[in-house]
């Protein structure tokens, strides 16, 4: 459904709606009011629907959460400097910071393995490899690298939702509360940060750095050549491989099918795992009918023999 190659589920009239009209409308209610007020019913007032009839064009709220993540996250162009890897990757991690920062909901939805199947998320895999075309490694490597970039990108957007979290007083009286536990000789190690007022703020320019753009420079300043090191065979790098002859038709061959699998395997395992969870949901909504069917004739006998 989220690639727009399926429609589901099949069934009721005439679809007049399409899943992603009904995404952007949860996104506009989640940016507005947050994720708990994205329900079915509050969604489907805005077509002038039934909760019913939304259900024909997502089949549950965790659906559309995840929907919604995927459109979040992957919404907007990916503009990527290809020349210079460090600066493409660094446009890379930023991007993913200013989608969270739009949509900070999107940190209250869970990741679940499906999501890498996802239109959005290929879509930023394709922009983070486009960002490494002159980086010597593998494809595997590269990923990683994806990896850590993205778990960091969310993680600063969660310490820095969290720490702007406006928070009345106290704020200056805890700071020089601090700095006089350090001065009696407590935590010593960590003095001179503290005295300096970097734990607080950046010193140079006085502003808060809760996991903001600061931090991120920083961190992206330090991550950067330990990636170029391990791509260039530096320490804790793997074994360049050695040099092969051009592939022939029957080794690209070889090569696309394996690729082919590996992508038919996954689909296959995250179809088999929804599989599952809608056994399990269908198995309690057989027994919430079966509950509902005996308490009808129980109710329907009270009133015969009134």
């Amino acid at each position: 459904m989220a690639w727009g190659v399926a429609a589901a589920p099949q069934r009721g009239p005439k679809r007049e709606l399409s899943h992603e009209r009904i995404v952007d409308a949860a996104i506009e209610i989640a940016d507005s009011e947050g994720l708990t007020a994205v329900t079915m019913q509050r969604v489907a007032r805005v077509f002038d629907f039934t909760t019913m009839a939304l259900y024909r064009y997502v089949s549950s709220k965790d659906d559309l959460h995840v929907l919604m993540l995927d459109a979040a996250i992957g919404d907007k162009g990916w503009v990527i400097d290809d020349e210079d890897w460090r600066a493409g990757l660094e446009q890379w991690t930023r991007t993913i910071m200013e989608a969270y920062r739009r949509h900070p909901w999107a940190l209250d939805i869970p990741l679940p393995s499906e999501t890498m199947l996802m239109p959005g998320q290929v879509r930023a895999v394709d922009a983070g490899m486009r960002a490494m075309r002159t980086l010597p490694g593998t494809a595997e490597d590269k990923l990683g690298v994806l990896m850590l970039l993205a778990v960091n990108a969310r993680g600063f957007a969660s310490m820095s939702r969290e720490m702007n979290v406006e928070q009345e007083g106290g704020g200056e009286a805890a700071q020089q509360l601090l700095r006089e536990i350090v001065t009696e000789g407590h935590f010593p190690d960590a003095r001179d940060l503290i005295d300096s007022g970097a734990y607080f703020e950046d010193p140079a320019t006085g502003s808060d750095s809760t996991g903001g753009d600061d931090d991120v420079e920083v961190a992206l300043s330090l991550l950067m050549p330990g990636i170029e090191r391990a791509f260039e065979g530096g320490e804790g790098a793997s074994a360049p491989s050695p040099p092969t002859e051009p592939a022939g038709p029957a080794a690209a061959a070889l090569v696309e099918a394996e690729n082919e699998l590996v992508s038919i395997i996954a689909l296959r395992q995250a179809t088999q795992r929804r599989a599952q969870e809608l056994e399990k949901r269908e198995g309690r909504l057989r027994a919430k009918r079966d509950r509902a069917k005996v308490l009808a004739k129980e109710a329907a006998k009270r009133a015969a023999k009134e």
